[in-house]
C-alpha cells in the first residue's frame, strides 16, 4: 500500500523511492521499547551462521520464505519435508527472538 502512494509522487530525477525490506531501505522498530532494525542487521548475523551471502539472506528473511530445519533447506512452501507447518523466516528468525528477549527482560530473567 505504501508503495502505491509513493509511486504517485514519483519523479524521474528522484531515483527509486520504492520501499523494499529485502533491499534494506525499510526500518522496523518500536518507539515505546526503544529499538529499531533493518533486515541488513539480521542478514549479517544469519549469513555468517549459515555460511551464505548477506544479500541472499536478506531475500530469504522477507516474503514467502521458510527454513525447514529437518531438511536443512530453504523453501518457498510452508510445509516441511515431514508435513509439519513451517513459520515464515521473518517470524522465525527475527520476531520470535525479539519477543523472547523482550519477555526475558520483563520477567527479569537474566539467564
Amino acid at each position: 500500500m505504501v508503495n502505491v502512494i509513493v509511486s504517485s509522487y514519483d519523479q524521474p530525477d528522484m531515483g527509486d523511492l520504492m520501499l523494499y525490506p529485502q533491499k534494506g531501505n525499510v526500518a522496523f522498530g518500536s518507539g515505546k521499547d526503544c529499538y529499531a532494525f533493518t533486515l541488513t542487521r539480521f542478514a549479517r548475523i544469519y549469513a555468517e551462521k549459515f555460511k551464505t551471502d548477506k544479500a541472499k539472506m536478506m531475500e530469504r528473511l522477507w516474503g514467502d520464505n521458510y527454513f525447514d530445519a529437518e531438511d536443512k533447506k530453504w523453501k518457498s512452501t510452508e510445509v516441511s519435508v515431514s508435513g509439519k507447518p513451517l513459520k515464515r523466516a521473518f517470524c522465525a528468525f527475527i520476531m520470535e527472538p525479539l519477543i523472547k528477549i523482550a519477555r526475558a527482560i520483563m520477567e527479569g530473567d537474566v539467564e
